[in-house]
C-alpha cells in the first residue's frame, strides 16, 4: 500500500495541474470542484508547484500556471523533429490570416498545443502553448476527437465532460455527429464551444499512412472566422501540405 501513495500524489498533482491548463486562473474552490479533491489537499498541490516554480497566486489567490510551463513547451516541440521548422509556417499563416494559428498534438484524452503564432485578440483565446483543449469542445479538441482509435470507448464515458460555454457539445450522439461531419469535410469549424465569441477551423496533419500527427488551427473572433471561412481554409490548407511535407522529410532522416 505504501508504494501506491507516491503514485496517487503524482496522479492527484496532475490533476491540478490538467485542471488549470485546460480551465485557466482558478480558486482552490474551483479547484476542489474540478478535480474532486478535498480543499486541503488542494491548498498543499498549490503550494508544491509554487515552491518548485510552476505556479503562481494572482492578488485575488486564483492559481495559476507559471511561464516555466512554456519552456517546457518549448523544450516539447524542439524534440518533436517533425515540427523543427513549423514556427515559420505559423507564423506566414498568422500574417496571412490576422488571426491566431495553433499547432496541437493529441495527448490521451486532450489536444495539447505546443506553439502558436498570436493574431489580434489574443487575450480571450483559450488556448496557449503548454495548454490543452478537451476532445469534445475548441476546433482542435474536436479535431483530435475525430480521429481518435477508441472513439466508442471515449463516447460512452460521460464523466467529465463539462460544458465550456453553452454552445459546448457533451453529448455522446452529438460529438458522434460532429465526428462524421469532421471526417467528411476533413476539417473542424468551432463557433462559441470553447469560448463565447471565438471561433477557430481546425485541419488534420497527416502522416504518410493516415495517422495523425498533429492539428493546425486558425482563430480569432466567431463573426470573423464564419465569415471568412473559405479564405481561411485555402491558407491552411497550404500550411498543412507545407507541415506535413517537412514532417515527412524528418521521418526519412529518422529512419535507418
Amino acid at each position: 500500500m505504501a508504494d501506491r501513495k507516491p503514485m496517487r500524489v503524482l496522479a492527484n498533482s496532475q490533476a491540478v495541474i490538467d485542471a488549470l491548463a485546460e480551465r485557466g486562473d482558478l480558486s482552490p474552490a474551483e479547484l476542489a470542484e474540478a478535480t474532486g479533491l478535498p480543499r486541503p489537499s488542494v491548498y498543499r498541490f498549490i503550494e508544491g508547484l509554487k515552491a518548485v516554480g510552476m505556479a503562481t497566486t494572482t492578488a485575488d489567490n486564483r492559481a495559476r500556471l507559471s511561464v516555466k510551463w512554456l519552456h517546457l513547451a518549448d523544450a516539447a516541440r524542439d524534440a518533436m523533429s517533425e515540427w523543427s521548422s513549423a514556427r515559420g509556417v505559423l507564423d506566414e499563416l498568422a500574417a496571412r490570416t490576422e488571426q491566431t494559428v495553433f499547432l496541437t498534438v493529441p495527448r490521451g484524452d486532450e489536444a495539447v498545443c505546443i506553439d502558436w503564432a498570436p493574431g489580434r485578440g489574443i487575450g480571450v483565446l483559450t488556448l496557449s502553448p503548454g495548454r490543452s483543449l478537451p476532445l469534445y469542445a475548441g476546433g482542435a479538441g474536436r479535431l483530435v476527437l475525430a480521429h481518435l482509435r477508441d472513439l466508442d470507448g471515449y463516447l460512452a464515458d460521460e464523466t467529465g465532460r463539462r460544458p465550456l460555454t453553452a454552445r459546448t457539445m457533451t453529448d455522446a450522439a452529438a460529438l458522434r455527429a460532429d465526428v462524421r461531419r469532421t471526417r467528411e469535410r476533413g476539417y473542424t469549424l468551432s463557433l462559441d464551444d470553447a469560448t463565447i465569441g471565438i471561433g477557430a477551423i481546425a485541419l488534420p496533419i497527416l502522416d504518410g499512412n493516415g495517422e495523425l500527427l498533429g492539428c493546425l488551427s486558425v482563430a480569432g473572433r466567431s463573426v470573423e472566422i464564419e465569415e471568412r471561412q473559405e479564405e481561411f481554409l485555402a491558407a491552411a490548407r497550404a500550411a498543412v501540405a507545407v507541415l506535413e511535407q517537412d514532417a515527412a522529410q524528418a521521418s526519412q532522416v529518422q529512419s535507418p
